[in-house]
């Protein structure tokens, strides 16, 4: 019960539960500038230049608070179905204020009506290790069609027997 007390912010209602993120984020940019200035590698979440709230909370809420609460109410249920009620909103709320990601800008790109050479325009992409395995796994598969059985009087696996390695080991992969 005392760790459901210490994680209920979120479990609140919105507009307090928000309150409480603020001041939170607060002190974990706090200590993310304190660590900067002394040289220090910065702790999860608290480099104000790059942490997402909205990330943070969605995933506090997915993998500490929900999983706790829902064990809670399983004990107390159906008491409980409030408090994961408003969680879930609440986690909807902070899931949809996730800012969606800006149409990349790299320069490896063209502008539109640009008709300039890029490193993009020549770059070539190599097979895939899974585009390789598809192409032996088609090899080995047109090789055991090869080593049918034959007609009577023709040589096993016909006249590119000879020209064709044999592999006689488990299928390559």
């Amino acid at each position: 019960m005392l760790h459901c007390a210490d994680l209920s912010n979120p479990t609140k209602p919105l507009q307090l539960y928000r309150q409480w993120t603020q001041r939170i984020t607060d002190e974990f940019f706090s200590q993310g500038d304190r660590e900067r200035e002394a040289g220090l590698q910065l702790s999860p979440m608290c480099d104000r230049e790059t942490a997402s709230v909205e990330r943070n909370q969605v995933g506090f809420i997915d993998y500490i608070v929900h999983p706790l609460w829902e064990a809670w109410a399983d004990l107390v249920h159906p008491d409980a179905q409030d408090v994961l009620d408003t969680l879930e909103d609440n986690r909807h709320w902070y899931q949809s204020m996730i800012p969606t990601s800006p149409a990349p800008t790299s320069p490896l790109l063209p502008l539109p009506g640009s008709t300039s050479s890029t490193a993009a325009d020549k770059f070539q992409f190599e097979s895939t290790l899974e585009e390789e395995n598809e192409e032996n796994v088609e090899e080995e598969t047109q090789e055991e069609k090869n080593q049918e059985e034959p007609e009577e009087g023709e040589p096993r696996g016909g006249a590119t027997e000879a020209a064709s390695p044999v592999h006689n080991g488990p299928p390559l992969r």
